[in-house]
C-alpha cells in the first residue's frame, strides 16, 4: 500500500467517525427536545397564597388559591406574577435539559433563559 492510499483511509475514516458523531449529537437533541416537550414546573408565590402549575408551551395547567381571603387586586398582581414565574421555571428546566446536548453558549439556551416579555414590555 503506497503513502497516498493510507491517507485516503485515513481520511475516510475519520469522515466516518464524524458522522456517527454527528449523528448520536442528533439522536441525543430528538431525545431532549422530547422530554423537554413535556416539562411542567410549579412555583408558590412568595407568601404562599398562590400555586401555579406552567407546562413548557407557556400554558398554565393548574392555579390554586391556598388563602382565600385575598381582595381580586391583591389576587390578580399575585396570580400574574405567581403565573410569569411558573413559565420562567420551566423555561429554566429546559435551559438545564438543552445544555447537556446544545451546549451553554448555544442561543437557545440563551433564548431560554431569557425572561419572557409581560403585556407592553420589550
Amino acid at each position: 500500500m503506497d503513502d497516498i492510499t493510507e491517507q485516503v483511509a485515513a481520511a475516510r475514516e475519520r469522515v466516518y467517525g464524524q458522522v456517527e458523531a454527528a449523528r448520536a449529537r442528533h439522536n441525543a437533541l430528538r431525545t431532549a427536545i422530547s422530554e423537554v416537550r413535556g416539562l411542567t414546573a410549579t412555583v408558590k408565590s412568595p407568601r404562599g397564597e398562590v400555586s401555579v402549575t406552567a407546562a413548557m408551551s407557556g400554558a398554565v395547567t393548574e392555579v390554586r388559591v391556598l388563602h382565600e381571603d385575598l381582595d381580586a387586586r391583591t389576587l390578580s398582581a399575585i396570580l400574574t406574577q405567581t403565573v410569569a414565574a411558573a413559565q420562567q421555571a420551566v423555561r429554566d428546566q429546559a435551559a438545564d435539559r438543552m445544555t447537556e446536548v446544545a451546549g451553554a453558549d448555544s442561543n437557545i439556551i440563551a433564548d431560554l433563559r431569557t425572561p419572557l416579555a409581560r403585556n407592553g414590555e420589550s
